[in-house]
């Protein structure tokens, strides 16, 4: 017994063109990224690799911190604020602090 099966495919090229562009620059760029690792690193073992990216990026953190560190205070200080004023205790001290000075 025989049997004949129908299909159709439907390919889109514009969305296969649109997701190989996507990712064609995150693959570039991780492929980039491993290759200017391993020339950096070429000549260490993987101890020492974990080493040297650990002082790599702690350094890299302290210089962002301290490049930011106002900015990242006021931000905190912020939000802080905001949380703050949604709670009871702060509106009844505000309450108080206007009923007494009376603005």
């Amino acid at each position: 017994m025989e049997h004949i099966v129908q299909f159709a495919i439907n390919i889109d090229d514009k969305t296969i063109q649109n997701r190989i562009e996507e990712h064609a620059y995150t693959d570039v760029l991780n492929k980039l990224t491993k290759e200017a690792t391993d020339t950096v690193f070429a000549h260490t073992n993987a101890y020492s690799r974990e080493n040297m990216w650990k002082t790599v990026l702690v350094g890299a953190l302290q210089r962002f911190l301290e490049e930011r560190k106002d900015e990242i205070i006021d931000k905190a200080a912020n939000m802080l604020a905001d949380r703050f004023q949604w709670t009871k205790k702060y509106r009844e001290a505000m309450g108080a602090t206007i009923a007494k000075d009376g603005e």
